[in-house]
């Protein structure tokens, strides 16, 4: 089982603490090479060897969800220790709110991940390989623009750090989607 939990009429649930290796306040840099990193590291390894999406086995399965969701916890923390500080609970809605997850944080770097997922969200049918290449890289492009363009002038103003929460908001939002995608609907061997 995964660090996110999805029950069968998808509540979603997760939560943790900030590793301690990336959560220093001064490790900016380092977070943001992190997303990155993994982004890059996870389409090495699968677009190599997951050929036909249709047949995907268990292990891969579990390893898909793993790389996401280590994605997905740094920016969590890029979120709350970066460009939006203050917010101590958090809404991201998708389709009227039909998918709506709420972000919590506590002390110490604690956080926690709820949600739900209405049977009338109409969830895409998606192919893993299409949605990595061209949905979530150019989510992932998107974020490094929008913070590479705020960042020109070398300080980035606050309106600039909410456009850039909001582009988190979206991946997270996509991340989660995709994990729940990989869980339930994926087939497998």
């Amino acid at each position: 089982m995964g660090m996110i939990e999805i029950s069968n009429d998808f509540q979603i649930k997760s939560y943790g603490r900030f590793p301690e290796a990336l959560s220093e306040q001064a490790q900016f840099k380092d977070r943001m090479v992190e997303v990155s990193k993994l982004y890059k590291a996870m389409g090495e390894s699968y677009l190599q060897h997951l050929g036909d999406d249709a047949k995907i086995s268990g292990s891969e399965k579990k390893e898909l969800n793993e790389f996401l969701e280590s994605i997905l916890i740094v920016l969590v923390m890029l979120r709350k220790l970066d460009f939006s500080p203050i917010d101590e609970e958090v809404y991201i809605r998708k389709d009227r709110g039909l998918f709506e997850l709420r972000l919590r944080f506590g002390e110490g770097g604690i956080w926690e991940l709820t949600g739900a997922i209405r049977p009338e969200y109409k969830m895409k049918h998606r192919v893993f390989r299409e949605w990595f290449n061209l949905e979530f890289s150019n989510d992932i492009k998107t974020f490094y623009a929008v913070y590479g363009n705020a960042g020109l002038d070398k300080t980035i103003s606050p309106e600039e750090k909410v456009q850039i929460t909001k582009q988190i908001d979206r991946i997270i939002a996509e991340i989660i989607e995709m994990i729940v995608f990989i869980e339930r609907f994926m087939l497998f061997q």
